[in-house]
């Protein structure tokens, strides 16, 4: 099992003019912030603000040191890391030094066109719940997008060591948050042909708002007062290392749903429709013709109408995403294999030695990916599978967002 990254169930709007009123205006919120940090090929809007003596690295937006309105922000981020250290008079020189300094890396760079960094973000909101994207905003959280397939080249080398090779990350202490995602290739460039699953063009569309819809549903776990200050998570406590029994037990019951629908479908014709769209696939990259591959399609008909016949007597309503499709039992065998990896995470950065932590790491995986699922697989096919799960995260964490 694997997970999968270049399907989504819809195609995003890119346009302003294909956008929802309310879409837009967040997605316009966020260009104007000056925390959208992007880093194409090409092109990039940010420069990297260093002291190992008061032990800070950071990014800092073009926005955040040209804009009239933000660099207000930007004098009182740099006033609250010095106030200790610098007398008012010698502040101001340390901070004119600053702003030269990052206008003269800044100057350096190819700018990130306004239109680019408008449908960046119009990707990234409709990757969330509005009230996400609200909270995002409130925050003031920096959102990092960059075109490589891993996060690296936009961290400091500290944070590239343990997160560099990351696909995304959601980084919290607490306080500060941060929100990293990989694109894989540029969005709006020309699709490859010999390789469609990744790259340029949809995959990397596809890739951004995976990504970010994980990352951006951990940031949505955080649990917080009616004064909007963080005290914990829904999935487990803060430091990671106990889970909520509710989520643990939703997962586990999740993880049992997916293994027992596949048995299901698998005895009803599944099985039969995965052989002949397999054998079919293979005729396909190799150009076989003939009377059987006619005989096959024939059977693979059959048997992809068993499934639905099935399907609609036994309520199973997402079946139908699926009707559309070439090979329509690959796709649903893939499709809840996707379903039970990200209900159960591999990777060595998830791994603990103490079976609790271990279980509570899982806990916050898998809820913060019931999002990502609905992205690639929609409302109806992730309400399905991760049942328990989607009741959590969208009857406590979304209504709990809105609430404070």
């Amino acid at each position: 099992m694997s997970s999968i990254y270049h399907i989504i169930d819809k195609v995003p709007a890119i346009n302003k003019s294909d956008m929802q009123i309310e879409y837009e205006e967040l997605a316009q919120s966020l260009v104007n912030s000056g925390k959208l940090r992007i880093d194409t090929d090409h092109s990039c809007n940010f420069a990297r603000f260093t002291d190992p003596k008061v032990n800070v690295s950071r990014m800092i937006s073009k926005q955040e040191v040209y804009d009239p309105k933000l660099v207000p922000q930007t004098r009182l981020f740099f006033k609250k890391i010095y106030a200790n250290s610098l007398s008012p008079a010698d502040f101001e020189n340390k901070l004119a030094l600053i702003f030269k300094d990052l206008k003269n890396q800044l100057s350096k760079l190819q700018p990130v066109s306004m239109e680019l960094k408008l449908k960046l973000a119009r990707l990234l909101v409709q990757s969330a719940h509005p009230i996400v994207i609200k909270w995002l905003l409130h925050d003031k959280v920096e959102v990092f997008i960059t075109y490589s397939h891993n996060i690296g080249d936009m961290m400091d080398i500290q944070t590239w060591q343990h997160s560099g090779n990351n696909s995304g990350m959601q980084s919290t202490d607490g306080k500060n948050v941060a929100v990293f995602v990989s694109c894989g290739g540029n969005p709006f460039g020309e699709n490859n042909i010999d390789h469609p699953t990744y790259g340029d063009g949809w995959p990397s569309v596809a890739r951004l708002q995976i990504i970010a819809a994980q990352e951006l549903g951990h940031f949505a776990d955080i649990r917080r007062d009616e004064k909007g200050n963080q005290i914990g998570r829904h999935s487990a406590n803060f430091s990671g290392t106990r889970s909520y029994d509710h989520v643990k037990l939703a997962r586990k019951s999740d993880i049992n749903r997916c293994i027992k629908l596949f048995k299901i479908l698998h005895d009803n014709g599944l099985k039969q429709l995965i052989e002949y769209d397999t054998r079919l696939d293979f005729y396909r990259k190799n150009k076989i013709t003939g009377l059987k591959i006619l005989f096959l399609k024939i059977l693979q008909f059959i048997y992809k109408y068993k499934i639905l016949y099935f399907a609609h007597n036994n309520k199973l309503l997402f079946i139908k995403r699926f009707k559309a499709d070439l090979y329509m039992g690959l796709m649903i065998k893939a499709m809840i294999a996707d379903m039970q990896f990200n209900l159960s995470p591999v990777a060595d950065v998830y791994k603990r030695d103490n079976p609790e932590e271990q279980e509570a790491i899982a806990c916050i995986e898998a809820l913060a990916r019931v999002p990502q699922q609905v992205i690639k697989w929609g409302y109806l096919t992730t309400m399905e599978l991760m049942q328990d799960l989607y009741k959590i995260y969208y009857n406590e964490v979304i209504p709990s967002l809105i609430t404070n």
